[in-house]
């Protein structure tokens, strides 16, 4: 994949054109066509992988029950927590319409880092800060569909102190 598509990727445009060229030759690009499975949850991933051109889905079974959890355009990436934190993958990825990949193994992304450190660092931190964001997101759509209010008989010396700590004449 040449250089010029891959500054379009946020977080790799912070890198020097010789640090975004060498990563470009790591990089493997494949089409997918409307409907196809990418990755499955459950199975074991072997690439970090970016949305060039398409749509996909994130889907995830809880309960018996197939849950979207983001829809993924150009620019967007999956496969991240493996790079980290290796695993079997924690959602399915589906192409909703033909769509083109961009993928490097998690072995050549983390030689990749270790043997460029600043770009590693900008990569890793720019990676980081969507994931944040990603978590800020899932956190309120948890609270917001499973939210129920303690009974008053429920609480417990351990809620009260953390309501009187947060009250504005709390103890905090």
């Amino acid at each position: 994949m040449d250089s010029d598509s891959l500054r379009a990727i946020p977080f790799l445009q912070k890198l020097t054109a010789e640090e975004l060229a060498e990563f470009s030759a790591l990089v493997e690009t494949c089409d997918y066509k409307r409907g196809t499975r990418i990755l499955e949850e459950g199975t074991v991933p072997t690439a970090f992988c970016v949305v060039r051109d398409g749509v996909v889905h994130v889907r995830r079974q809880a309960n018996k029950r197939t849950m979207l959890l983001a829809t993924l355009g150009p620019g967007s990436f999956f496969g991240e927590i493996n790079l980290f934190d290796p695993g079997v993958a924690t959602a399915t990825i589906l192409a909703m319409r033909d769509s083109r990949i961009a993928s490097i193994s998690y072995d050549r992304f983390r030689a990749y880092m270790d043997s460029h450190p600043r770009a590693g660092y900008l990569i890793a931190s720019a990676l980081l800060s969507e994931l944040a964001h990603r978590m800020r997101v899932t956190s309120t759509r948890l609270a917001n569909s499973i939210y129920r209010p303690l009974p008053v008989a429920a609480s417990s010396p351990v809620d009260e102190q953390a309501a009187s700590e947060n009250s504005p004449s709390g103890g905090g």
